[in-house]
């Protein structure tokens, strides 16, 4: 595995400050191995939106997400597109108890 420890720290230091972040880059280039990295430091919730069974889990995403604390890491978010504007709404409110790092590989959409 190649050290990421630098990108490590500066999604660490993103997260402690903006409730939403992003990782965008093309396939394969390491993106959901530095997510998992930090999410086993920190714990949370793990989304691969390319599961079935996580995008169920989002059948009411709005109260889903919301409910969250922690860390929630959603990966390949480019196979639900419409979570966007609901992750807009969630990160709003002042209430919020969750950071989301959000990956997808580069796209237009995203």
């Amino acid at each position: 595995m190649i050290p990421r420890n630098d990108y490590e720290k500066q999604i660490t230091t993103c997260l402690g400050s903006f409730p939403i972040n992003t990782l965008t880059g093309p396939r394969q280039s390491g993106k959901t191995t530095l997510a998992t990295q930090i999410y086993r430091k920190t714990g949370g919730t793990y989304l691969d939106m390319g599961r079935r069974s996580d995008r169920f889990r989002l059948s009411n995403p709005e109260s889903f997400l919301a409910s969250l604390k922690g860390l929630v890491v959603i990966d390949e978010i480019q196979e639900m597109p419409g979570l966007f504007n609901v992750l807009r709404a969630v990160v709003d409110d002042p209430d919020l108890k969750a950071r989301f790092l959000v990956l997808g590989s580069a796209s237009p959409g995203i």
